[in-house]
């Protein structure tokens, strides 16, 4: 079977090339991002004694700013794993029908994840990791969730520490980035983006040439005896 490994190093130098490429399109869109989540939140809180079904409309309002910023995210990481040009934002466009799928697997992810943590933190982690190639494969390959959710967990078999290593490593990487005068976040962040779309495409590729040789290595077998 082909090795399911990957190096976190390779992955985050492969984020930093990529973005350091593509910075000024990244930093816009993070700035144009926070000014949208911080309408939203801001109205949120401003109504929220006043006019509670008004607050509660900007709630609404920002969660699902949070998961259609959520699919740009997967579609721009992507897009810059490929190498391909970003200097339009025409490519963000995305159909009812994904955005529809992307929100019952963002739900189910969450649940997953909810259930876990109750279930002392470390079941949470587990699921967290396990599955959070959800996104990406409804985003990329059009999966619906619960088929995602199968191939997630193929994708990530033999390789949950090696994942667990990398949030870590993801999650220092964004510390150091807001302790740099809090702008060292906008560089910080794509980085993560982009090395999570690394690691994504390379653990994909894996599962699909380990699915190749089992399938192969099947033809290879006598056929069961016949009574």
């Amino acid at each position: 079977m082909s090795d399911n490994k990957f190096s976190k190093g390779e992955a985050i130098r492969f984020g930093w090339d990529r973005t350091r490429g593509n910075l000024d399109f990244l930093i816009v869109y993070l700035i144009i991002l926070f000014f949208v989540e911080f309408f939203f939140s801001a109205f949120a809180g401003l109504f929220e004694d006043s006019l509670p079904l008004l607050a509660f409309i900007f709630n609404v309002g920002s969660w699902i700013v949070s998961i259609i910023s959520s699919i740009f995210v997967v579609k721009i990481g992507l897009r810059l794993y490929g190498n391909e040009q970003i200097g339009s934002y025409g490519f963000l466009s995305f159909s009812g029908s994904l955005f529809f799928k992307y929100l019952l697997g963002y739900i189910l992810y969450g649940l997953a994840i909810f259930i876990g943590l109750i279930l002392l933190i470390v079941p949470g982690v587990y699921l967290a990791i396990k599955y959070q190639f959800v996104p990406y494969l409804i985003v990329d390959k059009g999966m619906d969730p619960i088929e995602a959710f199968k191939e997630s967990g193929k994708m990530t078999a033999g390789s949950k520490w090696n994942l667990f290593l990398f949030l870590i490593l993801q999650v220092i990487i964004v510390i150091l980035g807001f302790l740099a005068f809090i702008v060292g976040i906008f560089v910080a962040l794509p980085i993560v983006m982009v090395a999570e779309a690394y690691v994504y495409k390379k653990l994909s590729s894996n599962a699909v040439v380990n699915s190749e040789i089992a399938s192969s290595d099947n033809l290879f077998q006598p056929p069961a005896p016949t009574s």
